[in-house]
């Protein structure tokens, strides 16, 4: 799911799931809040087709370095909605250095949300477990789910993005990712990467408009559910705020 960066501008560039670790926690305990309007729902580089996305979450970041949020979305991957939450720790060797270790837990409502995979269980609320690394411009992370949407196979994601400021309110970020494992083939059709490119742009304090085109290796005949292949180009307003 899409989300927040350590650099102010960032924040929506890296707009698609949840991503813990791109936060840009603050100093002392808090509560932080987000908001934001997306063409589509994308999911490591997967769009949903759903339509346009309304999207909101809340955070909390303690002095201890302890976090946990909740975070939804009315279109989903798999149809339907979703509701995310999570908790972790965030450790800072510097102010631009940090790791954080997290758990991660997707709630699928819907009935709709029965792919051709696991025609039996409607069930494919998922847990994942993950790792961030944030190196100045530079994000690293790692997702592992032991059973991932029902496949009852584990999958995995390894993504780096890189952030570059091209001026106090505009920047521009390249991404990739990796998706392997039983479980991420039988739901994606196959092994693959993902790949991205947006543009950012603060156009008032906390509020973010984004443009970002996205590409994966997968093919028609790979995807569910007869998705589009295409490279796809989305575009995204986000407002982040402290409570």
């Amino acid at each position: 799911m899409i989300q927040k960066n350590a650099h102010p501008v960032a924040a929506a560039a890296l707009c698609a799931l949840l991503g813990l670790g791109a936060f840009s926690a603050p100093a002392e305990a808090a509560f932080r809040g987000n908001v934001g309007a997306f063409s589509e729902y994308v999911f490591r580089g997967v769009a949903a087709e759903g339509g346009a996305a309304v999207q909101g979450g809340i955070d909390y970041f303690h002095d201890s370095g302890a976090l946990a949020g909740i975070w939804a979305s009315n279109t989903a991957l798999f149809g339907g909605s979703e509701l995310d939450v999570y908790a972790g720790y965030l450790h800072r060797f510097s102010d631009t250095v940090s790791v954080d270790v997290f758990a991660l837990y997707y709630v699928l409502p819907e009935d709709q949300e029965n792919p051709p995979f696991a025609p039996d269980t409607r069930d494919l609320d998922t847990a994942e477990f993950g790792t961030t690394l944030l190196a100045g411009p530079v994000k690293a992370q790692f997702y592992y789910s032991p059973d991932f949407v029902a496949t009852g196979k584990p999958s995995y994601y390894y993504s780096a993005a890189y952030t570059h400021a091209l001026t106090p309110t505009v920047a521009i970020t390249a991404q990739a990712g990796y998706t392997h494992g039983r479980g991420a083939a039988l739901a994606f059709g196959d092994q693959y990467v993902d790949y991205s490119l947006s543009i950012a742009k603060t156009i008032l304090p906390g509020l973010v408009f984004s443009l970002t085109a996205v590409d994966t290796t997968l093919g028609a005949a790979d995807l569910q559910n007869g998705r589009d292949d295409d490279p796809k180009v989305y575009l995204g307003l986000k407002y982040t705020f402290d409570f």
